[in-house]
């Protein structure tokens, strides 16, 4: 009987399981759909306040720049090296024969055996495309990349003349086109190229050149807005009908042009003439409602181009034979670097090569390097810079300091002794996997290296508790441990740690 009942009560239980479980689950339904449209609301509602916010800001923004505009002064750039560099490379006298050993003279080679040419033009620019309404197609050094616009962009033109009245109105108008998914979909570019700060905002200059081709002051004025919206901390100024862009970078920018507004230091590094002919301008005193950024460039990316290939022919002579290279190189990097801001030793020391150099140069170097002892490779390496690169300084090649990533040494027909250290350091590094820093000294730049074994006689510097030996990539014919006479007895103004 106590069967019977248990069995029924189980059956009773499954039947009331069954009828129930469907209204729990439509209950249930119920009230996740009632939650998801709360949330949908309230998300709703978050969006139209941030977009209230937004809208204010720019509205206070527009005013301010209706009338708070004052007239600043600019600052010539500093340079790198404020002593000249030597006119010429000098030359190292020859070793003294070891004991028993007959004395071998040979001809010191100065210059390349292989003549300096003029580097070959940068690759064509494809114009813009416009591939559909409201769309364009540009490439960003050999990436296509595409981006919708709003028509105002490109109708929109500076009329009556640069002054506080235009820029506000000019803000206004931007503020209230559809700008929000030109910046997404660039961001997304930007994360896919893995560009540095530098290569985003050369990214929208090229934005901007579509938009506005032959418009500098227009193409100004959309480069301000965009990179503002993206969070940089940019400046517009004007003077007569001119519009300038002035930048906060958080180094320390060299040959550039300068000014301070509010504590802030802004640079003219996105002036083609680094700012040469800008002296005064008017720009507005007041802030950027929301905090910007400074751009931060100690970094440079080699990887996000489509490489255009190149190549150089290098020679040079060691031990009596003579030895011949071939360097390909990455044009694209090459225009790139020329836009790139100049800042301190570090930035060109730490960047690496294109992909080109280092797989075409490093293995044929390498066929040599592996069979020698540290001291003589590095011994080798110091030849080869020494030898194959023609010297000229900075300002006889081009009229201002530059300091050289290590492609631009294989792209220009000569370098100096900035140069002939970077891609010193470099080869060592990558070849020898030797410690490397750098050493300044006034008016000029050499390097030191971390031997295993330092040989009698070697001269050294003492850095971190760790010794280094002088080799010098710039004194023809010197041997590591062989400083430049006129140095010989100085302490380094700053050694330069490379990573």
């Amino acid at each position: 009987m106590m069967a019977n009942s248990k069995a029924k009560m189980v059956k009773l239980f499954s039947v009331v399981t069954l009828v129930c479980l469907p209204l729990n689950s439509v209950l249930a339904q119920d009230d996740f759909d009632a939650y998801r449209r709360q949330q949908a609301e309230g998300a709703q509602q978050i969006k139209s306040e941030f977009r209230q916010y937004k809208e204010q800001q720019d509205r206070e923004f527009a005013n301010f720049l209706k009338g708070q505009w004052s007239e600043f002064q600019t600052s010539q750039g500093k340079v790198l090296l404020k002593e000249p560099e030597p006119k010429q490379a000098p030359i190292a006298p020859p070793p003294p024969p070891a004991p028993g050993k007959p004395v071998v003279t040979a001809p010191v080679v100065i210059a390349p055996i292989l003549a300096p040419v003029a580097p070959p033009p940068p690759p064509p620019q494809p114009k813009p495309v416009t591939v559909g309404a409201n769309e364009i197609d540009i490439l960003f050094f050999g990436n296509p990349v595409k981006f919708s616009y709003d028509p105002k962009w490109k109708s929109y033109r500076l009329t009556g003349g640069a002054k506080p009245e235009t820029m506000s109105d000019f803000w206004t108008v931007m503020s209230g086109s559809q700008y929000e998914q030109t910046i997404q979909s660039i961001n997304a570019t930007r994360r896919e190229l893995k560009l540095d700060d530098w290569g985003y905002v050369t990214l929208w200059r090229d934005v901007v050149r579509a938009l506005q081709p032959e418009r500098k002051s227009e193409q100004n004025l959309l480069l301000w807005f965009f990179l503002v919206k993206s969070g940089y901390d940019v400046r517009l100024g004007y003077y007569d009908n001119d519009v300038f862009l002035f930048v906060a970078i958080k180094q320390q920018v060299y040959s550039t042009k300068y000014t301070k507004v509010n504590y802030q230091t802004y640079y003219a590094a996105l002036a083609e003439d680094h700012g040469n002919s800008i002296r005064a301008f008017y720009s507005y005193k007041s802030d950027y409602p929301t905090k910007l950024n400074a751009l931060d460039i100690q970094s440079a990316s080699t990887g996000f181009t489509k490489p255009v290939s190149a190549q150089r022919e290098l020679a040079f002579d060691y031990k009596g034979q003579t030895i011949r290279l071939s360097a390909p190189y990455d044009r694209r990097l090459i225009e790139y670097f020329e836009s790139f801001p100049q800042i301190d030793f570090e930035l060109y020391f730490d960047t690496d090569s294109s992909s080109l150099l280092r797989q075409g140069l490093l293995p044929q170097l390498k066929k040599y390097t592996s069979t020698m002892d540290e001291e003589e490779a590095v011994n080798f390496l110091l030849s080869f810079v020494q030898h194959a690169f023609a010297y000229k300084t900075d300002i006889d090649q081009f009229g201002y300091q530059k300091c050289f990533f290590i492609e631009e040494s294989i792209y220009f027909p000569y370098n100096d002794c900035k140069d002939r250290s970077v891609i010193f350091a470099w080869l060592v590094r990558e070849l020898l996997g030797i410690k490397v820093v750098g050493l300044l000294y006034p008016g000029h730049m050499t390097t030191a290296v971390e031997l295993k074994q330092v040989n009698e006689g070697l001269a050294t510097i003492l850095y971190q508790g760790k010794r280094f030996v002088i080799a010098d990539p710039t004194y023809i014919g010197a041997s590591v441990g062989m400083p430049m006479p006129s140095y010989a007895k100085l302490q380094p103004t700053r050694v330069v740690e490379i990573q």
